[in-house]
């Protein structure tokens, strides 16, 4: 669905910051991309969608590739992004004046514009606040109007760039359940982001280091060691309290990743 072939990009009087990657993401995916601030996670999910174009290299969506001028608006289209802040998506003074806008900016059918945003606003929830004053939401709820009004657009892939960093306990949780939601609906979902807590449920990893793709693979088999030769890999609280007991000699195995699993198979020791 997305391909990058020898990509490489680098900002004007920088150095490199992705260098030569190549990799393949595959319809239906939950992909997460991790690593260190400044790394290039950013770089690459612009890329995706040809809001910046590789230096080196080819990026494609299915048959169209971002660096042909005809062809990047079809894949704007097809892949959506939420970006951390919100407010930087809104453009109008309601709900529906704000999803309407997109769709009248593509110029979607004017008679089937009402039931797109309805549909759309249903899709995250937000249905009862159609002539709400945008400003007046809370963060994670502004969240969810953003993704609305990329659902509007029909897409087949969301990429959700540090989309929950800004969001209070209650919003995070909201956003995660709705990713993993329209994941399970047929959407191909790429979550970027440094928390890996966020990424219990993704399908894969990949872990961008020194410009370079360090890691593709299962979030399982991630930390069942390789993230101890990786830099930078912030490790959720499970993998810390796993370690810590085979550090005092406790014989639970390293495939073990979440608290549920854990507690059963301590309950079941000796």
């Amino acid at each position: 669905m997305i391909q990058f072939s020898g990509v490489s990009f680098r900002y004007s009087n920088r150095d490199t910051i992705i260098n030569e990657i190549s990799f393949q993401i595959t319809p239906g995916e939950y992909l997460g991309i991790v690593g260190t601030n400044g790394i290039g996670k950013s770089t690459i999910a612009m890329l995706m969608n040809g809001l910046l174009l590789p230096t080196e290299g080819i990026v494609q969506y299915k048959d169209y590739c971002t660096g042909n001028e005809h062809e990047v608006g079809i894949i704007r289209k097809k892949i959506g992004m939420i970006f951390q802040n919100p407010e930087n998506q809104i453009v109008a003074s309601t709900l529906f004046e704000d999803i309407a806008f997109g769709l009248q900016n593509v110029c979607y059918p004017t008679d089937k514009i009402s039931d797109r945003v309805m549909e759309a606003l249903q899709h995250v929830g937000m249905q009862d606040y159609r002539d709400t004053d945008v400003n007046s939401l809370s963060g994670g709820q502004k969240q969810r109007v953003a993704i609305a009004s990329i659902l509007a657009m029909e897409p087949e892939v969301i990429i959700f760039d540090e989309s929950t960093s800004m969001l209070d306990p209650e919003g995070k949780d909201q956003i995660l359940k709705l990713m993993r939601e329209l994941n399970q609906q047929g959407i191909t979902i790429i979550s970027i982001t440094h928390d890996m807590e966020e990424l219990i449920e993704t399908s894969r990893i990949l872990v961008l280091d020194q410009g370079k793709i360090r890691y593709d693979g299962t979030l399982e088999m991630l930390f069942e060691d390789e993230y101890l030769r990786i830099q930078g890999i912030a490790t959720p609280f499970i993998v810390e309290a796993r370690d810590a007991l085979i550090d005092r000699r406790m014989p639970i195995p390293r495939s073990i990743f979440s608290m549920e699993d854990l507690v059963d198979y301590l309950w079941k020791l000796p």
